[in-house]
């Protein structure tokens, strides 16, 4: 079987499952198992599978029909210029909040203190750390598996991060001049694409309409924020004009709005 027929084969498979992306998919799992980039394929074709290539070319091809998501069976996502290792104990990292991370670097006094809360992968801190040397950075996680996955990264990176185990500010007695955050804001309700559903509940769900998590950290908040310091977040667009009546009442004001992703400062 060359790449050419591996593909062929495997987009066909994908089609028939009702995947989306069925020929970038394709070719990043092939690409995956080859240990090439996607332009390698395009340019050898007719290069021939190993029996070990195949057959496991093949195993993943099955598994994304079944509709496990592509990160999961690569373990691996590129975060803000970064390979950071995934896998289903924590939420695959979006394109869009690297909004976030672009308005923390374009805030965060020189030599500041950040806390990421809820950290999960830690694609977020470690996008913050790598960026911006002089801030001492913090990140906080609930879930023991997801505190491993964050720390195998900040290792794998050389992301200098103090990493703690904590429900959202529990754990934690200082304050910060910068306070970023990806909460779980999707309503119990729901209705998820079967990729989705394969990520940990723990890291999407947040009540009935999605902002339970956030009112009780946005409560500990104000404890933990420096005078005239930063909060950056990310909700649903449906979600912002009720997340930022909750923030104003908590004495906060918006500074930027964008379609996931708003920035606070702290008033007074």
């Amino acid at each position: 079987m060359t790449i050419a027929n591996a593909l062929e084969k495997a987009q066909k498979s994908l089609t028939l499952a009702k995947v989306n992306s069925v020929r970038i998919d394709s070719e990043l799992l092939l690409a995956h198992v080859l240990k090439v980039d996607r332009a390698y394929l395009l340019a050898h074709q007719d290069d021939p599978l190993s029996p070990a290539q195949q057959a496991q070319y093949l195993d993943l091809i099955k598994r994304r029909a079944e509709h496990a998501p592509v990160v999961h069976l690569t373990n691996t996502r590129e975060f803000y210029g970064l390979e950071l290792f995934i896998n289903e104990d924590v939420l695959t990292p979006r394109v869009e909040t690297e909004k976030m991370v672009e308005l923390a670097l374009r805030y965060a006094p020189q030599n500041s203190r950040v806390i990421d809360v809820g950290t999960g992968s830690g694609a977020i801190a470690a996008a913050l750390c790598l960026n911006r040397p002089d801030l001492d950075i913090t990140a906080t996680e609930i879930d023991q598996k997801a505190l491993k996955v964050a720390l195998s990264n900040f290792s794998n990176l050389h992301a200098d991060v103090k990493l703690v185990q904590s429900d959202l500010f529990d754990s934690i007695a200082e304050s910060f001049d910068v306070v970023v955050c990806n909460l779980p804001y999707l309503a119990d309700n729901a209705d998820l694409m079967p990729e989705v559903q394969r990520e940990p509940g723990v890291a999407l769900f947040g009540g009935p309409d999605g902002l339970d998590i956030y009112r009780h950290f946005l409560r500990q908040l104000p404890d933990h924020l420096a005078a005239n310091g930063f909060l950056f977040t990310e909700c649903d667009p449906w979600q912002q004009a009720s997340l930022i009546e909750e923030a104003k009442s908590c004495g906060l004001k918006l500074i930027e709005e964008d379609y996931f992703i708003l920035g606070f400062q702290k008033e007074g």
